[in-house]
């Protein structure tokens, strides 16, 4: 716990930034998860300190959940009480001083969405106690708290990938049969990871014409035999998530165009993972699977309709770099060290299949640390 509040302070430190606040209730806002690392229903104020103890305000139902020994703990009873908290730490605080919110300014809403988490209500209601401060969105600090990762947070991500891989090996794939329905599939794949520590998000479990939407979400139909299953899924460990797709075959012959198309995902995959490093514009990376699609014959504006890998963290889609497209509106980022990202091209063929081979990596100075690798070829059950 104290290595994420000494990092946040350096962080905050580098911003010239006097303390980070995060409220809500009900852990609405996932970066009170993050710090206490415990769901917290009643309302529930953090104040994190460019230096010194940090205060957390919560019930007294609650006050247990907090760790005494990082935070200086306030109880309340009642909602006044609260209320007279939140008032005399606002005042408490010196004048001028820059306090960061969870909030991002009008005109950049649109392209910050993830960033831009208190209610307008909450943010009028906390800047109100004390006029004196300059608030500032904490859009800065979000960002340099979970694009790059503790070395704490990559040994999480490594075994939330070694988990969920020994999951679906072990426990899932000798279950898979036909006639199986695909939520109760999900179903079984979401109590693996609860067992192993949680659910990273709803498993996608997409079966035969199902697979060739990205995001389906498990229905009652059922398993076919001569079909493609992909399955989407990742376990939850320590705040850290996996996010790993396999593509089956339900039979024994897989017929050609899915063999040649599995290729292709597989042969991209791999060509991106030749060019992902600390500090290669992500678009580089891009275009390389792209390149891949087209030397097999595919038209990647059609068939591939998502983008190349996404930041895994503390939420499975998380804050950071992945890899995408460059646009004049968006360029390229470069990829940052010690980040855990998805690699996951696909080709999807409507109303026929679809094919997706997704696993994680950490990105390193050299290139990657795979934490996750689908097979080359494609698995038969």
């Amino acid at each position: 716990m104290n290595e994420k509040v000494e990092r946040i302070q350096a962080i905050l430190d580098k911003h010239n930034v006097d303390g980070w606040i995060i409220f809500c209730h009900h852990s609405h806002d996932i970066h009170q998860k993050y710090l206490h690392e415990k769901w917290i229903s009643s309302a529930t104020l953090t104040l994190i300190p460019k230096t010194g103890k940090p205060s957390v305000i919560t019930s007294r139902m609650e006050e247990m959940l907090v760790d005494e020994k990082t935070y200086d703990i306030k109880a309340y009873k009642q909602g006044n009480e609260f209320t007279e908290l939140v008032s005399k730490l606002f005042n408490d605080i010196s004048d001028n001083s820059t306090i960061a919110l969870n909030f991002v300014e009008e005109k950049e809403v649109f392209t910050k969405l993830n960033y831009d988490i208190l209610t307008s209500g909450a943010f009028k209601a906390l800047t109100s106690q004390n006029k004196n401060l300059n608030y500032i969105s904490a859009n800065e600090i979000i960002y340099d708290v979970r694009a790059v990762k503790t070395k704490k947070e990559i040994e999480n991500h490594k075994i939330s990938a070694k988990l969920a891989e020994e999951l679906m090996e072990d426990v899932v794939e000798p279950l898979i049969k036909p006639g199986m329905m695909e939520k109760e599939l999900a179903a079984i794949i979401e109590f693996e990871c609860n067992k192993r520590g949680g659910v990273a998000f709803e498993p996608i479990v997409a079966s035969g014409p199902n697979a060739a939407i990205p995001h389906h979400k498990a229905g009652i139909g059922k398993i076919k035999e001569n079909q493609v299953l992909l399955i989407d899924y990742g376990v939850a460990y320590d705040m850290s998530n996996s996010d790993i797709t396999h593509t089956y075959w339900i039979g024994s012959n897989p017929n050609e165009e899915v063999l040649r198309a599995y290729e292709a995902v597989h042969e991209a995959k791999e060509a991106a993972y030749t060019k992902i490093k600390a500090g290669i514009p992500s678009d580089i990376v891009e275009l390389a699977v792209r390149d891949k699609f087209e030397e097999f014959g595919y038209d990647h504006e059609k068939l591939y309709i998502h983008s190349t890998g996404h930041p895994i963290g503390i939420e499975t889609h998380d804050i950071g770099v992945g890899i995408r497209k460059s646009y004049p509106d968006r360029p390229a980022q470069n990829l940052l060290e010690n980040s855990v990202i998805t690699v996951e091209p696909g080709l999807y063929f409507t109303g026929e299949f679809g094919i997706r081979l997704e696993d994680d990596c950490i990105v390193i100075k050299e290139g990657v640390i795979r934490l996750s690798n689908t097979p080359k070829d494609i698995v038969c059950l």
